[in-house]
């Protein structure tokens, strides 16, 4: 409990930072909304010519990605700091959280909010609600909750699984390279397109090896009543089991990268 009022005043702190430049607030927003705006523009124009994907079209598509989006948009607004922690190793920041007496891991987490994320959080909330309406869905109230379980569960996703791969600057100092690399990887293809369009070297990478398919693609599945295309049921159920996973995967890491951790005496 200490620790979660520590979070919180952290948090507060630098939420109240963050409003003192408003200016770059709506500017960064409005970016966000542009470049997502263009994502989904270069789809339509695909589906223009080939009229789906896979099987997919233009409107399961646009729920596809802004399932992901949602779930991206809390890690981008609370936790983008994570794919930093070489920063903070290499410049000698990180041993300042050694010295107090709150877990170095919740003073990580909470020193940073990022404004940007707000743009992603307005447009999947808007992008999704138009692609329910869109595509006729008419989900049972079991099946929002479901929805509402799923969010977390993809957030928690991404969030373990960079914070993993950042552990690795514990020993290293850098850990930048192989984070963009993973998360640019996930963006280009899971993110965007339906995962079934690929082989199955993919599928295997993105469902075991980097978990990114169960931020959106498997519940997207269940969701989106695409029974057709899950060859294994439990899959589509799977995002909250394997959030759960990497959570303490990821715990277990930060605690394997503080015993290899030695300052930089930076």
């Amino acid at each position: 409990m200490q620790q979660l009022r520590v979070y919180g005043a952290m948090l507060r702190a630098s939420i109240l930072s963050r409003l003192q430049y408003r200016a770059d607030f709506l500017m960064g927003i409005f970016g966000v909304f542009v470049l997502n705006g263009a994502t989904l523009g270069t789809t339509w124009v695909l589906l223009q010519r080939f009229e789906n994907l896979n099987g997919w079209t233009f409107w399961e598509i646009v729920f596809l990605y802004n399932l992901w989006l949602l779930g991206h948009s809390f890690r981008s607004i609370f936790f983008r700091q994570i794919s930093l922690l070489d920063d903070y190793i290499v410049q000698g920041t990180f041993d300042g959280f050694l010295t107090r007496p709150a877990s170095p891991l919740v003073q990580f987490l909470g020193r940073e909010v990022h404004y940007l994320g707000v743009g992603d959080l307005l447009l999947s909330s808007s992008m999704l609600t138009l692609a329910y309406q869109k595509l006729g869905l008419h989900w049972s109230w079991s099946m929002f909750g479901w929805f509402a379980l799923i969010v977390p569960a993809s957030t928690a996703v991404e969030v373990s699984i960079v914070l993993i791969l950042s552990t690795i600057a514990f020993k290293t100092a850098r850990s930048q390279a192989i984070v963009n690399a993973a998360t640019q990887f996930s963006f280009n293809l899971v993110q965007q397109y339906p995962l079934d369009m690929f082989g199955r070297s993919v599928r295997a990478i993105v469902t075991f090896i980097l978990p990114f398919a169960f931020m959106n693609y498997y519940p997207s599945l269940l969701l989106l009543g695409k029974w057709d295309k899950v060859n294994h049921p439990a899959l589509a159920y799977a995002s909250p089991l394997v959030a759960v996973i990497l959570c303490g995967l990821a715990y277990f890491a930060w605690r394997w990268g503080l015993r290899q951790y030695q300052s930089t005496g930076s």
